[in-house]
């Protein structure tokens, strides 16, 4: 049994998971594991933990920020797109954008999206490469926040201030095209993209960075002790058609008792 002190004052044990079947015969890789891609937890009423188990289902992160590391194969889910329709007649000033209770610098009137992407996620509610802005500028059509990484998922709806924007009657709405739905949207979805069993304990380690793991490529495990996590980020029981995958993936022989 292992514990630590980390988040607070709570020591949390756990117990390192032993999915092998067999010592002989093993072949791993080594993989960076993205960080993001464990969701937080609360455990022993610390909030904010994040660990990840031997024995749990990796994929490729094949788009976004993290793309060539690899995460937890998850079941899919989709992106959020919020946009902003300007109305009226955008001639000058500047506008703000709020999210989760914290409002941007004001940003031009015109600023691109490239200028306004970099301004929101500024917020440390939202935080670099959790969201792509496209299209706009607001003083000439909409534009669009598809929200990723850490903010996967339903969001609450971001708001826009124009009170300091010059023109005619200038103002703008806000609207929900795509509504987010927990879940992996940057492939590790795809069984295509599986690359083994993660054979790295970290109780905590994933709560500061990105880590270097050990991938099982080629052995034996027993399927009820391995995982893969569901639409909402929880670890379940590795299924039979993942199994069945890890058996077929081009370079990958792991199967399962």
């Amino acid at each position: 049994m292992v514990s630590f002190v980390k988040g607070g004052v709570a020591k949390t044990p756990f117990g390192k998971n032993v999915y092998l079947r067999s010592t002989r015969g093993m072949q791993f890789e080594s993989y960076t594991l993205a960080a993001n891609t464990i969701p937080a937890q609360t455990i022993d009423g610390v909030a904010g933990q994040k660990m990840i188990q031997p024995g749990t289902a990796l994929a490729k992160i094949t788009s976004g920020p993290d793309a060539g590391k690899v995460g937890p194969f998850q079941a899919a889910g989709t992106a959020e797109v919020q946009r902003i329709t300007p109305s009226g007649t955008w001639s000058g000033g500047t506008y703000t954008l709020s999210f989760n209770g914290q409002t941007t610098a004001p940003i031009a009137f015109n600023a691109n999206a490239a200028t306004v992407q970099t301004a929101f996620s500024a917020l440390t509610t939202v935080g670099t490469g959790n969201v792509t802005v496209s299209g706009g500028p607001l003083s000439s059509g909409t534009m669009d926040f598809t929200f990723a990484g850490n903010l996967s998922g339903d969001q609450p709806a971001l708001t826009i201030n124009t009170t300091a924007v010059t023109g005619t009657t200038p103002s703008a709405a806000v609207s929900t095209p795509t509504p987010g739905v927990s879940g992996s949207i940057d492939g590790r979805s795809n069984t295509a993209n599986l690359v083994g069993l993660c054979d790295t304990f970290l109780p905590w380690q994933l709560m500061e960075r990105d880590v270097e793991v050990a991938a099982l490529y080629h052995g034996t495990a027993v399927q009820g002790w391995c995982f893969e996590y569901n639409a909402a980020g929880a670890p379940i029981a590795l299924a039979n058609a993942t199994a069945d995958a890890m058996r077929s993936v081009k370079g990958m022989d792991v199967t399962f008792k």
